[in-house]
C-alpha cells in the first residue's frame, strides 16, 4: 500500500540509501543535517513500511524552496513521482504558498520535463554551476 508521510531524522540511513541507489548527491551526513533541520520538511513515499521516494523542501514565508526529490529506480517510470511531487505542491497551497523555486541540473532532461509537467518556468541559469561543469536552471512556479 502507497502512502507519504513526512520524515525526520530517523530516516537519515534509508534516504541515504534511497540517493545512493538513485541521484548519489548526499552523503549521510548531508542526510542527517537536512533532516534535523527545523526549517525543513521533508516527505516520503512508501511502499508497505519501505521508503520509495524522497523529497526535500523548505518554506520561507510566503516562498518554498525545493530542495530534492528522489524516486528509486525500481519505482521509475510508474507515477511515482508525480505522486510525491503533487503532494508536496497540495501542503504548499495548505501553507498559502505563492512561489515554488527549485534548480536542475541542465544536462537532467528528465527532471526538466518532469517540472515543466507542473508548468515550471525557467527564471533564471546559473552556468558551470555544478561540479561536471554543467549549468544550474532556475525555475518558478506560482500557485496562489
Amino acid at each position: 500500500m502507497i502512502k507519504i508521510h513526512e520524515i525526520g531524522y530517523r530516516n537519515a540511513k534509508e534516504c541515504f540509501l534511497l540517493d545512493s541507489e538513485s541521484l548519489n548527491m548526499w552523503s549521510l551526513q548531508q542526510w542527517e543535517s537536512e533532516l534535523n533541520n527545523a526549517n525543513n520538511k521533508s516527505l516520503a513515499l512508501f511502499n508497505d513500511k519501505k521508503i520509495i521516494g524522497v523529497c526535500v523542501f523548505q518554506f520561507i514565508f510566503d516562498e518554498a524552496e525545493f530542495h530534492y526529490i528522489a524516486i528509486h529506480p525500481k519505482y521509475l517510470r510508474k507515477g511515482f513521482g508525480k505522486i510525491l511531487f503533487s503532494k508536496f505542491i497540495s501542503i504548499s497551497e495548505k501553507y498559502k504558498i505563492k512561489k515554488i523555486f527549485l534548480e536542475v541540473s541542465a544536462k537532467n532532461l528528465p527532471a526538466i520535463n518532469f517540472y515543466k509537467s507542473f508548468n515550471f518556468t525557467t527564471i533564471s541559469i546559473r552556468k558551470k554551476y555544478y561540479k561536471d561543469g554543467s549549468d544550474a536552471i532556475l525555475k518558478t512556479k506560482v500557485i496562489c
